[in-house]
């Protein structure tokens, strides 16, 4: 389950799914939609994907700072993630971004997303997950 809410210049995304992993998946989906306005691509390239952090909330915010990355520096959108998250001393996510280059046309136009907030953010790692996140538009 995955829903997109409506802040004032801020979009926020809402997951719950049966596993963490299962909940970045549904946060990248919802990441595309708000820049495509629903449209998910096709999985024509990939990335691979490996971030650490002491924190939980800080793994997801460098998750979607990265996909925000890749967008604005490779026109890389995210059609679907694979990941593991495992937790040692840190929590650790490895795992590979598929999805394709960025065609306004092909694929649509909704917003563009700066950047993402610690503001209202929520991690529990369940089961079920569910994340809350507000995204800067």
């Amino acid at each position: 389950m995955r829903k997109i809410t409506e802040h004032t210049a801020d979009a926020g995304i809402e997951v719950e799914a049966a596993s963490l992993p299962e909940a970045f998946h549904e946060v990248s989906l919802a990441f595309t939609e708000i820049v495509t306005g629903g449209n998910l691509p096709q999985s024509k390239r990939s990335h691979v994907i490996e971030l650490e952090s002491t924190e939980l909330d800080s793994l997801l915010v460098k998750f979607v700072s990265e996909l925000i990355f890749l967008f604005d520096t490779e026109d890389f959108l995210v059609g679907s993630a694979k990941v593991e998250i495992k937790v040692d001393t840190l929590f650790i996510l490895k795992g590979m971004l598929f999805g394709d280059t960025y065609n306004q046309s092909e694929h649509g136009y909704g917003v563009e997303i700066k950047a993402v907030s610690y503001h209202l953010l929520e991690v529990i790692s369940g089961p079920p997950s569910k994340i809350k996140v507000i995204l800067d538009l």
